[in-house]
């Protein structure tokens, strides 16, 4: 097994957090770029958008490994069914906030998915790409950084509901809450994972239980917008 090359707890990684937090920020600027222009200058924008996600990736993991030094292991039979029983818990406890969300604020989604539904309705190409790298590599990279780095990476191992309550928190404050309910429905996703990380120790769980549950909002969003 390789050394750590970056202590738990230290400035350092506190630091690659708040930076891949920054960045991941910055590599969802073409967006804004992607419903102008001539053909070949959105294919431009589009080659710097999926690129900027490669990229991030790279890093987040490069950094990750430095933390956590520890070989890929395969998903057993008891962190599939506690991958479930957790997705099971985010869509109820989504359902009953939703609810609540739509009596008190009048909001029948979060803000955050009601501009990426804005994102999705400027053209077929923004679509196409912005669904891709909600399934496929944001799940990666805000893993990687709320739950690898964060929870792994700023705290001991002997912590444990600190760690996974600081990470909800830090999930829900990036994703554009605009009510307190809204902020709790990001707040219990980005616990529940950082829960399931905790307790199976592999990353990959999260990132496929992230990912799936962003392809069901997508499809959600499509299903709406079409």
């Amino acid at each position: 097994m390789a050394e750590k090359t970056l202590k738990v707890g230290s400035f350092m990684v506190w630091l690659w957090v708040i930076l891949l937090v920054i960045i991941l920020n910055i590599v969802q600027v073409p967006l804004l770029f992607l419903g102008n222009g001539t053909l070949g200058v959105r294919l431009l924008w589009s080659v710097v958008y999926l690129a900027g996600f490669i990229a991030t990736i790279i890093l987040g993991l490069w950094v990750y490994h430095r933390v956590h030094p520890v070989k890929w292991q395969r998903l057993s039979g008891k962190d599939w069914w506690l991958m479930i029983r957790g997705y099971v818990f985010v869509i109820v406890v989504e359902m009953v906030l939703g609810v609540l969300n739509n009596l008190i604020y009048h909001q029948t989604s979060t803000a955050n998915n009601q501009a990426i539904a804005s994102f999705m309705g400027q053209g077929t190409l923004t679509l196409v790409l912005l669904s891709l790298t909600a399934v496929f590599a944001s799940p990666i990279i805000e893993e990687v950084t709320f739950r690898g780095l964060l929870v792994d990476g700023c705290f001991p191992a002997n912590m444990f509901w600190i760690p996974i309550i600081v990470s909800g928190v830090a999930f829900s404050i990036v994703h554009m809450s605009s009510n307190p309910i809204s902020w709790l429905i990001y707040a219990v996703m980005g616990g529940t994972f950082a829960y399931v990380y905790k307790r199976t120790g592999k990353l990959q769980s999260t990132i496929i239980l992230h990912g799936f549950n962003n392809l069901i909002a997508v499809g959600a969003m499509l299903w709406t917008l079409h």
